[in-house]
């Protein structure tokens, strides 16, 4: 079980892009989400990415083929205290999902959902449906890795969560397989980011919210 990628909501007011650039990141790719109703940018390592989300279009996301993944009420996260981060994961489990079909996606291909992330104050919890880091994708989508920035791989430090909210099973089982920390706080959701620099020079820790 590894880490793929970790996604936050934001917006253009958040400054969180160009955050994230001032600190080196350098931009991989941007995608939207035919009949989703999101788009992306995404920052990757060897390992896994950083994936900035937003809605696009609210239709699309609060149709009844994407409500359960609670998608719409994670970007409003600030008006209804919900989580916006997701964590997506490479390999088996024994978390219990359920098969999203994003209509981007082409047939039968399917995407397991952790059923623990119905709850929105949850992250929203599920098995990427790649199988591989972005080290080892063709070149023609790997597009710019963080290398060239001195950036080799990411990791999970910490999840914070608000102190009345109690982390489910699904979470605390990746936490126990991806090596990361749970802890509550009065401030609400964060993220802690380890990112490993090439040659052996000490980490940076970026935290998300």
């Amino acid at each position: 079980m590894e880490l793929d990628h970790v996604f936050i909501f934001c917006g253009p007011e958040d400054g969180l892009e160009e955050r994230l650039k001032a600190a080196g990141f350098v931009e991989t790719y941007r995608r939207c989400h035919p009949g989703q109703g999101t788009e992306n940018i995404c920052f990757c390592f060897d390992n896994a990415f950083i994936e900035l989300l937003w809605v696009s279009d609210e239709a699309e996301v609060r149709s009844s083929a994407i409500a359960r993944t609670g998608l719409f009420e994670r970007s409003r996260y600030i008006d209804l205290g919900t989580c916006p981060f997701g964590i997506a994961w490479r390999g088996n489990s024994n978390i219990s999902t359920w098969p999203y079909r994003p209509p981007y996606l082409p047939k039968p291909m399917a995407i397991d959902v952790a059923t623990d992330g119905d709850a929105a104050q949850q992250p929203m919890m599920f098995r990427s449906p790649g199988d591989s880091p972005p080290i080892s994708w063709p070149d023609e989508r790997r597009g710019n890795l963080q290398r060239q920035a001195g950036f080799q791989s990411v990791r999970i430090r910490e999840f914070v969560m608000p102190a009345n909210t109690p982390p489910s099973t699904a979470l605390q089982l990746l936490a126990k397989n991806l090596g990361f920390a749970i802890s509550n706080s009065e401030r609400g959701y964060r993220i802690d980011l380890e990112i490993v620099r090439l040659h052996g020079q000490m980490p940076v820790v970026i935290s998300l919210l």
